[in-house]
C-alpha cells in the first residue's frame, strides 16, 4: 500500500496538525534523511531528547518514539510530513538501515545478572542513548 504524505496529514486532527506545523515552522525537524520511499528524522519537542520518526511511504506505515496514543498520527509525524512537502532540501539522501526485526534470541537467553551487566556496559559506552531510552520509557508509563 503506497502512502501519500497529504493522506497522512489528513489523518491528524486539527489540534495535532496545528502543533505539528508549529514544530516544523520553528525548525524542530532535525537530522532528516530520505531513501527509497522512507523518511527518517528526529523532532525536537519539549522533551529533553528529540523523538525519532519514520514514515515508510512504500509500505504505508509510520512510527514515532513519543508516547502519543490518542489518534493515528502524532504532531512529530505531522512535522516530518510537512518538512518533506514544504522543505524537501533538508532531507539528505542516504542509505537507511533496514527496518527488520532484531534477533533477540541471544539476549533473551542471558541470565538476569548477565543482562544487567550488558545494560550497564551499554550505558558506559552509549550513555546518551540510554538516557534517551530511559526518558522515553518513563514517559510511556506516566
Amino acid at each position: 500500500m503506497r502512502l501519500e504524505l497529504e493522506s497522512l496529514l489528513e489523518l491528524a486532527d486539527e489540534g495535532v496538525h496545528t502543533r505539528g506545523e508549529a514544530l516544523f515552522l520553528r525548525g524542530a525537524v532535525l537530522e532528516a534523511a530520505r531513501s527509497r520511499g522512507r523518511l527518517q528524522a528526529r523532532v525536537q519537542g519539549s522533551a529533553p531528547f528529540p523523538y525519532r520518526v519514520e514514515i515508510n511511504l512504500s509500505q504505508g506505515g509510520w512510527a514515532c518514539t513519543c508516547p502519543y496514543a490518542w489518534g493515528p498520527v502524532c504532531k512529530h509525524v505531522v512535522a516530518v510530513a510537512l518538512a518533506a512537502l514544504e522543505a524537501p532540501e533538508i532531507f539528505t539522501r542516504k542509505k537507511l538501515g533496514r527496518r527488520a526485526p532484531v534477533n533477540l534470541q541471544a539476549i533473551l537467553e542471558l541470565s538476569d545478572d548477565e543482562l544487567l551487566r550488558f545494560l550497564w556496559q551499554l550505558a558506559e559506552v552509549r550513555p546518551e542513548l540510554m538516557h534517551e531510552f530511559a526518558y522515553n520509557l518513563m514517559q510511556r508509563f506516566e
